[in-house]
């Protein structure tokens, strides 16, 4: 069986990924997003689409620039069963997505074989609230028609992003244990480096390892400042699993950053030293942004 996604990660000791997309395009004021789809119904007009092919065309001019493999992502993020249903919008919109991801690779010519598309997908709930997650079984029954229908767009992995509370992460995995891609499960954590849920990122690592009939491919943690990590506290196992790290631009908590009416980033340069630190000290192979990132925190992982 062909596994590009794991090919690549073993093949290279740092891989880019995209930095934020959704939080660049409400803030540049251009186009509107849908209340519970977010960025999704861009892709079907054309002035969404153009925005959303300006950001990630000029994060993959990074990459390619770099000579540095790259991997992005479909912005299906809120488009689970639930709210496609409920928006009236096209039931095929994750396979459009895919499709629409695919058309940016191939404007990439040569490059385009040096990047990979992931299948996004989110909690049901609040990222940010762990109480509000789901259970092991409501998670694999309610995430499951999402992940078929970025494997049937063909997605070349799956990425699932933001998950606040273990036991939704273990029924997305095993959801996802069932499809013919890999998989990553990414985590939001706190400050003291350990879900938000209050798990630590080896206890949960360890518990879906031990559950789900096909491992994920690795783990990550997005929408988190590096420092969040506190890596030189977490047990050295975890960098065998922990693969993965898109950092917030600022280390200010998840609510101060939800509730601020500006943006707010850190020096770029003392960011970039820390994501740069988590790969060649700790070994995770894969980075990039969320909140706050724009191509100037790409330009600095690739330069330094």
């Amino acid at each position: 069986m062909i596994n590009p996604t794991k090919d690549a990660i073993a093949a290279n000791d740092f891989i880019l990924m995209e930095g934020a997309v959704i939080e660049v395009l409400r803030r540049g004021g251009k186009v509107s997003l849908h209340p519970d789809l977010l960025n999704s119904p861009l892709i079907y007009n054309r002035e969404g689409g153009n925005a959303l092919s300006f950001i990630f065309s000029a994060y993959i001019a990074i990459a390619q620039k770099n000579d540095v493999p790259f991997f992005m992502c479909t912005p299906t993020w809120r488009a689970n069963k639930a709210n496609v249903q409920k928006s009236g919008i096209k039931e095929s919109v994750n396979r459009d997505a895919v499709r629409f991801m695919k058309k940016l690779r191939d404007n990439a010519g040569d490059f385009s074989e040096k990047i990979m598309i992931g299948g996004t997908v989110g909690p049901k709930n609040d990222c940010y609230t762990p109480t509000d997650g789901l259970s092991k079984e409501e998670a694999e029954e309610f995430h499951a028609w999402q992940l078929s229908e970025l494997q049937k767009g063909g997605a070349d992995f799956i990425i699932a992003e933001t998950l606040p509370n273990v036991q939704e992460a273990l029924g997305l995995a095993s959801a996802a244990s069932n499809l013919n891609l890999d998989y990553i499960i990414s985590f939001v954590i706190g400050r003291n480096g350990k879900i938000l849920d209050g798990t630590s990122l080896s206890d949960a690592m360890q518990l879906i390892d031990n559950s789900v009939g096909k491992v994920p491919l690795g783990y990550a943690v997005n929408c988190a400042h590096p420092s969040f990590l506190c890596a030189e506290n977490q047990p050295k196992e975890i960098y065998g699993r922990l693969i993965a790290f898109l950092g917030n631009a600022s280390a200010l908590d998840h609510c101060d950053l939800e509730n601020s009416d500006c943006l707010h980033v850190d020096n770029v340069s003392d960011w970039g030293d820390e994501m740069l630190r988590l790969n060649r000290e700790f070994g995770i192979k894969i980075l990039g942004g969320c909140c706050g990132t724009d191509e100037r925190h790409l330009e600095y992982l690739t330069k330094n």
